[in-house]
């Protein structure tokens, strides 16, 4: 329920999903002036170490989305494409040989397919411009991650969503990786 985030932070827990919301309170002055008693940090260090686990952050993202950008465009497109097209051959050629066989599966997945093609392909054009767009952002650290988390991450997580679509379409002589399935049944 929405009522236990403000419950735990009236009584001092917090329920941070993510990293970009859970860094700020490094540098929350009681943490500050615990390092500082300790003589663990400086705080001026307590404020680098968090910007530089921010910017840590925003990297990672941009690595692991630059990889997906790749992943979907040289591999993942091209096996589903390619394999659309198999089923569009077969299910001409059938007809080529009676207009009487039934090409209902070839054609539905194929158009199935074709729209997740489109969907994936839409994505990775979002990612792209997202990724581009984050330079705006880097002159404040805080704000490059929240925008990361929010912008970034969520086009990553829609991309996926359509290439895990498509994982379950796709011949698996076609499909590029391995499945899911493979990788847990496989050891």
């Amino acid at each position: 329920s929405d009522a236990w985030p403000v419950e735990a932070q009236k009584r001092g827990l917090l329920n941070l999903r993510s990293t970009v919301e859970a860094l700020p309170y490094f540098k929350a002055k009681k943490n500050i002036d615990l390092f500082v008693r300790h003589g663990i940090f400086s705080e001026a260090e307590v404020v680098s170490r968090c910007d530089i686990l921010l910017e840590t952050y925003c990297k990672t993202i941009s690595i692991e989305a630059l990889t997906m950008l790749e992943m979907a465009r040289e591999d993942i497109l091209p096996a589903a494409l390619g394999y659309a097209r198999e089923l569009s051959e077969t299910a001409a050629a059938k007809k080529a040989l009676s207009a009487s066989i039934s090409c209902t599966a070839e054609i539905s997945l194929a158009e199935r397919i074709s729209t997740l093609c489109d969907r994936l392909y839409a994505q990775t054009e979002e990612l792209d411009k997202a990724l581009l767009e984050a330079k705006a952002s880097e002159s404040d650290m805080e704000a490059h991650a929240r925008y990361y988390r929010d912008v970034v991450f969520t086009d990553m997580q829609a991309l996926r969503a359509a290439a895990d679509e498509l994982e379950l379409l796709v011949s698996r002589s076609r499909w590029p990786y391995p499945t899911y399935g493979e990788l847990l049944f496989s050891v």
